[in-house]
C-alpha cells in the first residue's frame, strides 16, 4: 500500500487556522463580514467539528482505518455518507470556513479556497483511485449515487 504523506489533513487544518489569523493581522485586504455578522462563522465552525466527529465514529465503528491512503477494509455508506463521499473533509472545509467568517477579513477566506484545493487534489481524487482498487464495482456504483462533497 501507498505510504502515508507526512502531513496529514488535520494538520493542515491546523496550520491553516493558524496562517488565517497571521493573515487577518497582517494583512487583512478588507472587511468583508463585519461584526455581528462574522459571529455566524461559529455555527459553521462547530457544524465542521461535528460532521467530523461523526464521520469518524462512522470509521471506528466499522473497524476501518481513518488514515488517508491506509488500506481500507470497509465501504461506508451510512450516516453523512449517504450524503458527501468525503464528509470529513466537507467538515474541515466547514470548520476552516467558520473561522474565516469569524475574522471577518478577505486574507482567510484565501486560505479556504487553497485548503478545499490542497485537500482536492492531494487526497480526495488519489483515495478514490484507492477506494477503486480496493471495492471495485461496489465503490463505483456508491460514487455515482453519491456526490464527492455535497
Amino acid at each position: 500500500m501507498n505510504r502515508l504523506p507526512r502531513v496529514l489533513p488535520p494538520m493542515i487544518a491546523v496550520v491553516s487556522i493558524i496562517a488565517m489569523i497571521v493573515l487577518h493581522v497582517v494583512v487583512p485586504i478588507a472587511t468583508v463580514v463585519p461584526a455581528p455578522f462574522s459571529y455566524g462563522g461559529a455555527f459553521l465552525l462547530a457544524t465542521g467539528a461535528t460532521m467530523i466527529a461523526w464521520s469518524r465514529r462512522a470509521f471506528q465503528a466499522a473497524g476501518t482505518p481513518i488514515k488517508p491512503f491506509s488500506e481500507s477494509t470497509a465501504l461506508i455508506r451510512h450516516g453523512l455518507y449517504r450524503w458527501s463521499r468525503n464528509p470529513m473533509y466537507v467538515g474541515a472545509v466547514l470548520l476552516l470556513t467558520g473561522v474565516a467568517i469569524l475574522l471577518g477579513s478577505v486574507a482567510p477566506l484565501l486560505v479556504v479556497i487553497a485548503f478545499f484545493a490542497l485537500l482536492q487534489e492531494g487526497f480526495v481524487r488519489p483515495e478514490e483511485r484507492l477506494l477503486e482498487e480496493t471495492f471495485g464495482e461496489p465503490y463505483r456504483a456508491y460514487r455515482r449515487s453519491v456526490r464527492r462533497w455535497l
